[in-house]
């Protein structure tokens, strides 16, 4: 495809931007704000892994959907997604004594905000297939940015009121989303050079996993993966505690982890966008496992930021190299399958730490948590380097 001189990597860093920032309040406060109204961790886990679970469910099949129906485009679905979200948070804020509501209110806000990042990934590679410029590296760098921000300023703020801050923290995020869709979505109209007629549609979600056995090897060993970054992420308040921190160090730590990330992910285009992303890729998967291990070793909040700092060589390496390793091994038109896939995988990893993970927290010590999940994540680091393609 013969490219335009037009960029959209601003419009796009903010379309990231946002949605990094919702994920931070969704999933990274979920803790925060739940246990402060009295539920436990196993229930915390539970709600946790039920809205990522409907979120993994969301993802794929809208974007399957999209994949297979020449009508039906990420940004004609992106406005319903957004507005549900939007009831969700209504829901927390004007039934905050019922927990029931809550708990349904939260899942359900849980699921729509995971949903919007199949959309986004779906978004920049129609941009980048019809020609436009768009440094994904960079965007993806400008939500980690966001997140960093996002993640101090929402600590302090909670500190300073309370935790009934937080769904109108996602309102406030959610208007910055729709603006930013909004403004990108009119860029990539105006400036693609794609004909529509040449589109091909394509597999079913059962056939494209008989067509390419080895990427979902790959995909089976992120699950376990990241149900160690998310054993650690997802209970970020209990790990904090463990070395004496409070909701201002956590929100510190959740920073710092995402403010690590950056300088790869701003640089990652230029510096490593012409090298072999599968070989990015295993060496990131290694660096999940090193980490892991690191974070459970851990006894200090020192300590425990220097664990952080490999969130760079794993997490932000993976984020940046699994989106062009797609583009590269899986054709155009199961294009939004394999890029919601390779996100969900993320989304189930949380569904088995939100089960798992809660209850062991509940029963046995923080660190022999940690240390399991260690262990589990050295194994899916063998599956996904087995299913790398080479």
């Amino acid at each position: 495809m013969e490219k335009n001189n037009k960029s959209l990597t601003v419009a796009y860093s903010f379309v990231q931007a946002s949605f990094w920032m919702d994920l931070c309040i969704a999933l990274s406060f979920a803790s925060v704000y739940l246990l402060g109204l009295g539920d436990s961790n196993s229930a915390l886990g539970l709600i946790i892994a039920a809205g990522n679970l409907i979120g993994a469910m969301i993802g794929p099949g809208l974007s399957s959907m999209i994949d297979r129906k020449e009508d039906v485009t990420a940004a004609r679905v992106m406005p319903y997604v957004l507005a549900a979200r939007f009831v969700m948070l209504a829901v927390l804020i004007f039934f905050p004594g019922s927990k029931v509501m809550t708990s349904v209110g939260f899942t359900l806000y849980i699921a729509f905000s995971m949903s919007v990042n199949s959309l986004n990934l779906k978004l920049y590679v129609d941009a980048a297939h019809n020609g436009l410029i768009v440094d994904y590296g960079k965007a993806r760098g400008m939500g980690s940015l966001a997140y960093v921000i996002i993640s101090s300023l929402l600590g302090f703020l909670i500190t300073a009121t309370s935790i009934r801050v937080i769904p109108w923290a996602g309102i406030a995020v959610g208007i910055i989303q729709i603006v930013s869709f909004a403004a990108f979505a009119r860029g990539a109209s105006s400036g693609s050079k794609y004909n529509a007629g040449e589109q091909k549609t394509g597999d079913s979600l059962a056939l494209f996993a008989r067509k390419n056995k080895r990427f979902c090897v790959l995909l089976a060993g992120t699950v376990l993966i990241f149900f160690s970054h998310n054993t650690v992420c997802n209970f970020l308040i209990n790990v904090t505690n463990n070395i004496g921190g409070g909701t201002d160090e956590m929100g510190l730590l959740n920073g710092f982890m995402a403010a690590v990330e950056i300088p790869v992910m701003l640089t990652f285009t230029r510096f490593f966008g012409k090298r072999d992303a599968g070989k990015l890729l295993r060496f990131a998967f290694l660096m999940f496992t090193l980490k892991a291990a690191a974070i459970a070793a851990a006894g200090s909040m020192p300590a425990m930021a220097a664990a952080f700092v490999l969130q760079a060589p794993s997490f932000a390496i993976y984020t940046a190299a699994i989106v062009p390793y797609i583009e590269n091994t899986i054709p155009h038109e199961d294009s939004a399958k394999a890029q919601s896939l390779a996100f969900t995988m993320t989304t189930f990893s949380s569904v088995l730490a939100g089960t798992v993970s809660g209850m062991l927290y509940d029963n046995i010590s923080v660190t022999a948590t940690l240390w399991i999940a260690a262990i589990v994540c050295a194994a899916g680091t063998i599956i996904s380097i087995s299913g790398t393609e080479r």
